[in-house]
């Protein structure tokens, strides 16, 4: 197993200690949950949650090495036990404010969307022009919410989805609209190896929260 290191436990009282709001905690612990699997051959599977599975793997082009990953997409689903929208987030820094994500509602059409705030009204889908999705859908079937989709990992402006480790959100509803949350968390994935690690924000009650 990974070695364990110690780490400065600080005391919250000290008012020379800032905590900012949306501050993370990375565990030290990592997982792999894709058994060593070649994420460019087959699915890896990522279990978000109880009853919420994420499954995806890297499309490589000919002649194009994975570290670089011109042109490379990947397809992606998300399985969650039981109606509702669903969700993945793509992240520079763990944080939603300013991350980018696809977001499903069954029924309707799998757009990206961009993050600007912590309302639904800030939550907004991207220009026609960014949804560059394919084999996109999201359905409810046989008691489950899947989100499918196929993304570009590198395109102008957004946040680039690289191979080795990522950023990334989750969240799913209570209910097949786009309104308050159930659940939601940041965790960091490693696409080429299916490690993943789980982090997490005080204020994780806060995304898509009525302002």
């Amino acid at each position: 197993g990974a070695a364990v290191a110690e780490e400065e436990v600080t005391d919250p009282t000290d008012p020379s200690v800032e905590v900012e709001e949306d501050s993370v905690n990375v565990p030290d612990a990592i997982q792999d949950p894709s058994g060593g699997q070649d994420c460019t051959v087959n699915f890896c599977d990522n279990e978000l949650t109880t009853g919420f599975l994420q499954k995806y793997r890297i499309n490589v082009p000919d002649g194009q090495d994975p570290e670089t990953c011109d042109g490379c997409t990947i397809d992606m689903e998300l399985i969650y036990d039981g109606e509702a929208w669903v969700s993945i987030g793509f992240s520079l820094n763990g944080r939603m404010i300013g991350s980018e994500a696809v977001i499903g509602i069954p029924g309707s059409t799998t757009l990206k969307y961009n993050l600007n705030g912590y309302t639904d009204n800030l939550v907004q889908p991207m220009p026609q022009e960014q949804q560059t999705l394919t084999d996109a859908s999201t359905v409810f079937q046989n008691g489950q919410t899947i989100m499918k989709f196929t993304k570009i990992m590198k395109e102008p402006g957004e946040v680039e989805i690289l191979f080795g480790d990522n950023d990334f959100l989750w969240a799913h509803g209570s209910a097949p609209a786009l309104t308050y949350h159930a659940s939601r968390s940041a965790f960091v994935l490693n696409l080429s190896s299916g490690a993943a690690q789980e982090v997490t924000a005080p204020n994780k009650g806060l995304w898509l929260a009525h302002g």
